[in-house]
């Protein structure tokens, strides 16, 4: 499986770090919601950027994560946020249609999109304090984002 992921990345210009990231109610890469931002810049050898203007919320991004920005509240990543479907824990993916994301994950519970009326939010709890969301738009799927309970929930990002 390793040669195969070296094989294509080698083929479109891919690392093959890319194929190994997955976004799950957990974390990202290397990255674990929960953990103070100063570790994860020691873990991974790179400053977030921007630096955090409100100490209260920002998001931030890493060089080496550059699909996903993370939000940091009080020191702490609580959440990422993704603008398209990167490969996740749901094994959802972004040719999926809203119903086919239902069917192949009968645990998720689909509502209203706040700021959208042909929108919903897809969301794959995991335990009491986590999760995974995915917002569509006429049932097609558009982003995602995961995290720790509240930030996960806020419908809006931070600073």
């Amino acid at each position: 499986m390793k040669l195969r992921s070296v094989l294509l990345a080698g083929l479109f210009g891919v690392s093959t770090t890319a194929f190994g990231q997955i976004l799950s109610p957990d974390g990202y890469g290397k990255i674990g919601f929960g953990q103070r931002l100063s570790a994860v810049e020691r873990q991974l050898g790179q400053r977030a950027a921007p630096r955090p203007a409100d100490p209260a919320c920002s998001m931030v991004t890493f060089k080496r994560y550059p699909d996903v920005r993370f939000m940091v509240e009080n020191g702490v990543i609580t959440r990422a946020d993704a603008n398209r479907i990167v490969r996740n824990s749901a094994g959802i993916t972004a040719r999926m249609s809203v119903k086919e994301a239902q069917r192949h994950r009968p645990a998720l519970q689909v509502g209203p999109h706040k700021y959208d009326e042909n929108g919903q939010y897809l969301t794959l709890a995991q335990g009491k304090d986590k999760a995974l969301i995915f917002e569509a738009s006429k049932g097609k799927l558009q982003r995602m984002r995961a995290g720790i309970k509240p930030a996960v929930e806020y419908v809006e990002t931070c600073g």
